[in-house]
């Protein structure tokens, strides 16, 4: 069966998915989602698949490379049918799925029915966009008034803490072990991004979790081992 790793968070969980996409194109690998993504660039994929049937998606992964799939709502793509799903889990090496939305923002909280995690979910990478540090959290967290401080006071500027609370609470939502949970600070774009981030890394390590910061757009050779790693 496929190693299911499901992207989550917000501030950059596409470009982690093309990331681990790129690095893994070795392999049988299916770009999917539970909840709406862009269909992936031709460039980023050997086929795209809108509306594939199970025998259809199945053969397409029977050969190395990435292959996207998913089923056309206006110009994005939304979740395949279990039953499609299925067919890739025992045809795929690996399936990288969006399981999460936040509107473009960095950073975000999660109502009762989120994140959407694909059946068969074995690593979750949850992904924190820096670039949230200093502004009101009513700006730049997706559902920020689910806290129930933030309701009331959305000028709260995001600091170290603001961005723990944020990777706990995802963490939370996530029914695996701890050891199959990476916590990624993106968008370390300068010292004081990078600065942050590592406080909130030594944070989060010393509750168990493997955390790291850095920026994609800059450097992403880490993230595949580092996400499948033990």
């Amino acid at each position: 069966m496929s190693d299911c790793i499901a992207v989550i968070g917000a501030g950059g969980k596409t470009t982690a998915v093309r990331c681990l996409a790129h690095r893994l194109s070795g392999f049988s690998v299916l770009w999917t989602t539970t909840t709406h993504i862009y269909p992936p660039a031709p460039g980023d994929c050997r086929l795209r698949l809108p509306d594939p049937s199970a025998a259809e998606l199945a053969a397409a992964l029977g050969k190395p490379g990435v292959v996207g799939a998913g089923v056309p709502a206006g110009e994005k793509w939304t979740a395949l049918p279990p039953d499609v799903l299925a067919a890739a889990r025992g045809a795929a090496d690996y399936i990288l799925c969006e399981a999460d939305g936040a509107h473009r923002l960095p950073l975000k909280l999660h109502r009762a029915d989120e994140p959407v995690l694909p059946a068969g979910t074995t690593r979750v990478l949850i992904v924190l966009g820096l670039s949230a540090l200093g502004r009101p959290v009513g700006e730049v967290v997706h559902r920020y008034a689910l806290h129930p401080v933030w309701a009331g006071a959305p000028d709260t500027p995001v600091g170290v803490a603001e961005l723990c609370l944020c990777a706990r609470e995802a963490a939370a939502r996530c029914p695996l072990p701890t050891k199959k949970i990476r916590l990624l600070f993106n968008q370390a774009d300068d010292e004081k991004t990078m600065a942050a981030g590592r406080q909130a890394v030594d944070r989060l390590a010393r509750l168990g979790f493997s955390c790291r910061v850095g920026a994609l757009q800059k450097e992403d050779g880490f993230l595949a081992p580092w996400v499948l790693g033990e």
